[in-house]
């Protein structure tokens, strides 16, 4: 009764790690990395490359919301007994800036 109840558990433990060793569909296989779920790239982990430019060597992405800057004057003021330094100074269009006496506004470009 004992040994048929060990070839039993014998043949069930075989079984299941069988089982547990299956391709699910699911998994990536051995020896690839599978991103955390969430994280979507159609070229990250597919074994495929996006195709070559055109011309042989690669096209450079357009840059659409590119960051303007305009040159402004403002005052460095001095400190104990020195004088004031007028500068020019780069800022972003539109942004907020401080010309030495108070708070401006960049131009818009």
């Amino acid at each position: 009764m004992s040994r048929l109840f060990l070839r039993l558990m014998l043949v069930v433990g075989i079984g299941m790690t069988g089982a547990a060793c299956q391709d699910d569909g699911y998994a990536a296989p051995r020896g690839y990395y599978q991103p955390a779920p969430g994280y979507s790239n159609p070229y990250y982990n597919s074994g495929y490359a996006p195709a070559p430019s055109r011309y042989g060597y690669s096209q450079p992405a357009p840059n659409y919301n590119q960051t303007r800057y305009t040159t402004v004057t403002v005052t460095n003021r001095g400190q104990n007994g020195y004088r004031d330094d007028v500068v020019q100074q780069q800022v972003v269009c539109g942004s907020q800036y401080y010309d030495g006496y108070r708070t401006r506004t960049a131009p818009r470009c």
